[in-house]
């Protein structure tokens, strides 16, 4: 059938659903919710100047997907690198997504306004998630360093009263089974806790879309991830929160699909973090102090098609780090949002050949040290109708290579920076549902220890491919500027924005020498970078237009449709890579009010450009160099049955048509899968 075809009987299926309906039990669409990475302290959506998404906990439900990542970038327009079973990232506004090993990214991810410790998107677990924020733009007058192309911030749940939770166990396409407990609840009158655990694991080779080579070989995973929080009131104005958090991946990669022989892979990861928590609430201040540790180790083996598979590389992460603010109400229409950060992160790298021996890694070992002061201050005037923002912080880092076992072709160093980066932003509103919005701010990014002094070597096929440092890298020095229009009443928010981004000296990769048997590349400042372009979201509880209960029919969308993303190097203008022109998401969720629910949701991307890094250049026909990927949209359907108050099952089909698409190049992703899941309440 058709693809159009089958979506509108699918849509008009939903549709015919929400008939005969009764009323609500209650209205859980929250179109004003209350945010805080924006400003470091809480405040309501409509109050903020810069462009935030909130992903709430019934869209995060609604999504099919096995990864944090899989739920995000079916809720938000976001640009993404995403391997099959291996490493992911994604970008922000122009910003190409880091998708390697980075001490320093460009978006920052954070659990409850901490680093989250994570290297990459797949080891984040989205069991113990309340809901997720996103920021865009560069927010490094509160954050500081790698906060250029904006922010994620993962809300975890907060439970209190009485004890109750869901537990739930499936199994679907590929052999993958699932399963799930969320816990949460008061343990005392001044005691509560949550607990989240998860385990998927897909013991079958994937499949791709219809229109690729089929069955990928040596594509299973599993993962096992957790959340502990227990919280105290330990008096009227004092709270002390404590919490854990674990992630243990194995994943087996079937690697780009043109090396011959095939170039698969392996890795294992294991992260731990955690945080202290204390918050004193005297009259007129909100004090935190956050105090916060974590490690991750990941191991990555090579699996030679002739030869027994071996470690070739790992990795030690390491973040600590202290946060201490305080949100002080001064005066009636003035706050203060002020503090200190202090944090330390550290990589340590190495290297083995086949028998197990460790030889020099590709990277030196290396830590950054951070500490910095930042204000911001918050002007409310008109009775609320004119909200003036304006801030900044000062960081002072420091960047170290490290003496490493082996590696003797560098010599350990440092390099010190100093960073000023102010903020402003303003919100006026010219009628109880419509209001103006702008924001500027400026951020940056430093060169990471392998940018610098590592070496890089890995085969394809018969091609030698070397990664060099340099040296003389500066930081990336961003400058951005937005503005927009918004509107929300009880059943609509909507809003568009034009914003214009600005880099100088951006980190960019830069092939020196390409021939059949040998390609080196370096990393070098690009002269400058510009990216310009329109956001839109649009979130609508539809159901009082055909004569629905409130949250029976929810509409929401979002798109980024960039109008210009280029790097200039020595006078010569190149796309920014892996950033699509066009990216949008659509989710049309139904409800009978009693028992069923389903969530239709479509996710387009557009062109984008990148490197043809495959053997022989499949995609540029042996010329190598940029080219434009293909477009796709994929959709997905989550359906849910209440068979009792407390007993619900769960049918839910990622890739709907089986397209046949890549996050990446060279690695196509799983084409259509199904999955059916039992969920019971206690």
């Amino acid at each position: 059938m058709n693809a159009k075809y089958l979506t509108g009987a699918i849509v008009g299926a939903l549709v015919m659903a929400s008939g005969a309906v009764r009323a609500n039990d209650g209205d859980n669409t929250n179109l004003d919710p209350v945010v805080v990475t924006a400003s470091r302290s809480e405040q309501h959506v409509k109050d903020v100047p810069s462009s935030i998404q909130v992903i709430s906990a019934r869209a995060l439900d609604g999504t099919v997907g096995l990864s944090f990542l899989d739920l995000l970038k079916k809720n938000a327009s976001v640009d993404v690198i995403q391997y099959p079973n291996g490493l992911a990232g994604i970008g922000l506004r122009g910003v190409r997504p880091d998708f390697e090993f980075s001490i320093n990214p460009h978006t920052l991810v954070l659990v409850d306004g901490r680093p989250s410790g994570s290297s990459s998107f797949t080891t984040i677990s989205p069991e113990s998630i309340d809901h997720v924020e996103v920021l865009k733009g560069p927010a490094s007058a509160l954050y500081g360093a790698s906060a250029s192309g904006g922010v994620v911030n993962i809300i975890t749940k907060r439970s209190t009263g009485p004890i109750a939770g869901t537990v739930s166990a499936g199994y679907g396409s590929f052999g993958t089974y699932q399963s799930g407990l969320a816990v949460g609840g008061s343990l005392s009158a001044r005691t509560d806790f949550d607990l989240g655990v998860g385990y998927v694991d897909q013991s079958h080779d994937f499949r791709t879309g219809y229109d690729k080579q089929g069955e990928q070989a040596y594509s299973q995973f599993h993962r096992l991830s957790g959340k502990l929080r227990v919280g105290s009131n330990l008096n009227d104005i004092t709270r002390l929160d404590v919490s854990i958090d674990s992630a243990d991946l194995s994943n087996q990669s079937p690697g780009a699909q043109s090396f011959t022989p095939p170039s698969r892979s392996a890795n294992q990861t294991d992260r731990t973090s955690g945080d202290v928590r204390l918050r004193i609430t005297p009259v007129d201040h909100d004090i935190l102090a956050v105090a916060y540790l974590s490690r991750e180790n990941y191991n990555y083996d090579e699996v030679p098609a002739d030869a027994d598979r071996f470690r070739e590389s790992a990795t030690t992460t390491r973040y600590k780090g202290v946060q201490l603010q305080d949100n002080w109400s001064i005066a009636a229409p003035f706050s203060l949002t002020y503090g200190v950060d202090w944090q330390r992160v550290e990589a340590d790298y190495g290297e083995y050949d086949a028998d197990g021996t460790a030889t020099a890694p590709y990277s030196p070992n290396e830590s950054r040290d951070s500490k910095a002061v930042f204000a911001e201050g918050t002007l409310r005037l008109f009775d609320e109708r004119l909200i003036v923002t304006a801030g900044a912080r000062n960081d002072w880092i420091q960047a170290r290579t490290l003496a490493t076992p082996m590696k003797t072709n560098f010599a350990p160093g440092s390099a010190d920076y100093r960073a000023f980066d102010p903020r402003g932003g303003i919100v006026y509103k010219f009628t109880d549902q419509w209001r103006l919005h702008a924001s500027a701010g400026k951020a940056f990014v430093p060169a990471q220890g392998s940018q610098i002094a590592g070496q890089t070597i890995e085969f394809a096929g018969a091609q030698e491919r070397l990664t060099v440092g340099n040296p003389s890298l500066r930081p990336e020095r961003n400058t951005t500027y937005d503005f927009g229009v918004g509107f929300a009443n009880a059943t609509v928010q909507a809003d568009v924005t034009y914003f214009d981004s600005r880099t100088r000296d951006r980190i960019a990769s830069l092939i020196t020498e390409d021939t059949p048997t040998l390609m080196v590349s370096s990393y070098i400042n690009a002269d400058h970078s510009r990216s310009r372009g329109i956001e839109g979201s649009l979130a609508v509880d539809a159901g009082s237009l055909f004569g629905l209960a409130a949250g029976q029919l929810g509409i929401s969308s979002n798109a980024t449709r960039m109008l210009e993303a280029r790097d200039a190097t020595s006078g010569v203008y190149t796309p920014v890579q892996n950033v699509a022109d066009w990216n949008a998401n659509l989710s049309l969720t139904v409800s009978n009010a009693r028992d069923l629910s389903a969530t239709l949701t479509a996710r387009y991307d557009g062109t984008r450009y990148d490197m043809d890094y495959s053997q022989g250049a499949i995609f540029t026909d042996g010329k190598g160099g940029l080219f434009p990927y293909q477009t796709f949209t994929v959709f997905d359907l989550s359906t849910r049955w209440d068979i009792t108050p407390v007993d619900a099952l769960g049918l839910q089909v990622s890739n709907l048509f089986d397209k046949a698409y890549y996050e990446k190049a060279d690695y196509p992703m799983p084409g259509r899968a199904t999955y059916l899941r039992y969920t019971r309440k206690f």
